[in-house]
């Protein structure tokens, strides 16, 4: 077993270790930080960022009266013209997107987008597209249905509300701690980017990039680019099960989704130096991804991967894993140089 776990770690490659390998402790996912509707409404404006400020206004729906518009919204999403709007969006950002609302301004065509990590302004100037984060608080809701346009005088203005949120026995439990709000802030604030590299600097620093260069992980690949962009690639076999196993989630296509993430948490260094070939990771500490400052959803973090569990015959290792559908673990086989994997979805986590 000695002999087969260093030529698992070359000499240059044993870092970390201590938070691959099950030493027996509990493993814990980080949580969300997400509000709950008891705390105050100077609470909710406290996180609220600086570069976005909000206003109380009667004609704004609530919360409730959003939700409850949910056929109004589906008959717009069905229109003709929404659909004619989505398809020109579809064609650059490849449904990495659902889209709120559209609006033609000068030579660009905007829309207020939103995915995993939360709401977005796309726009789409002379056939060139452009995608900027917003930033938002995690609690802030858009409404589905504006009242107005949404871009004036170099200006975005969004209706929605602060929420919290809390667990309930089986489903979360969401209320408006602020309601009927109007959200607003400058166009270039939020389409800077210091690095010119295609993240706006929001975003780069959503995600623990470095919005002052355009190669964080110092790979010779730019951060827009990098399917690992926060870490680089080390070549080891445990980071080629991870590779394995991360591809073998991806769809095709996935590497053109430069928007778009499969997010995990892990404190592993063989995790964190994968190089998928299918998809873009970002991988993160537990402490990080608690401390992330969007509008994020919680199917953000939709898989954990615990820490390795070595058996006594030398070439079997156990995972345990614990995705948005249950746990289970991965049992994984080492042999002449190569990695078989099945997943045991009855082993309780």
């Amino acid at each position: 077993m000695k002999n087969l776990l260093f030529l698992l770690f070359p000499a240059g490659l044993l870092f970390s270790q201590n938070q691959c390998f099950d030493d027996g402790t509990k493993q814990y996912r980080s949580g969300t930080g997400i509000l709950k509707p008891e705390e105050t409404e100077a609470s909710a404006a406290s996180l609220n960022p600086g570069h976005i400020l909000f206003r109380k206004d009667e004609k704004v729906a609530t919360y409730e009266q959003d939700e409850m518009s949910y056929d109004e919204a589906a008959g717009l999403a069905s229109s003709d013209e929404h659909k004619s709007q989505s398809a020109v969006f579809e064609q650059y950002f490849n449904k990495q997107f659902s889209f709120i609302q559209f609006q033609k301004e000068g030579n660009s065509i905007y829309a207020v987008g939103e995915n995993s990590f939360g709401y977005w302004l796309l726009e789409i100037k002379n056939k060139t597209p452009g995608a900027y984060y917003i930033g938002f608080s995690k609690n802030t809701h858009i409404n589905k249905i504006q009242n107005s346009r949404f871009i004036r005088n170099n200006k975005l203005y969004l209706d929605g509300s602060l929420l919290g949120i809390t667990f309930g026995s089986r489903f979360p439990v969401t209320k408006a701690v602020l309601d009927s709000l109007t959200f607003e802030t400058d166009l270039a604030d939020i389409k800077k980017d210091a690095d010119g590299d295609g993240y706006n600097d929001l975003f780069e620093n959503l995600i623990f990039l470095n919005p002052k260069s355009r190669d964080t992980d110092g790979d010779g690949i730019s951060d827009f680019d990098d399917h690992n962009p926060l870490f680089p690639l080390a070549e080891s076999p445990f980071t080629g099960l991870f590779k394995q196993m991360i591809d073998s989630e991806a769809y095709s296509n996935e590497t053109e989704n430069h928007y778009t993430f499969r997010a995990y948490e892990s404190e592993c260094e063989f995790f964190r130096k994968v190089n998928p070939e299918k998809t873009r990771v970002l991988i993160v500490s537990g402490n990080q991804s608690y401390r992330l400052k969007n509008d994020f959803r919680s199917s953000l973090f939709r898989t954990f991967y615990g820490k390795i569990k070595k058996d006594p015959d030398g070439k079997t290792f156990y995972l345990p894993y614990f995705k948005n559908s249950g746990g289970g673990r991965i049992i994984a086989t080492y042999e002449n140089g190569k990695w078989s994997f099945i997943e045991d979805p009855e082993y309780k986590v």
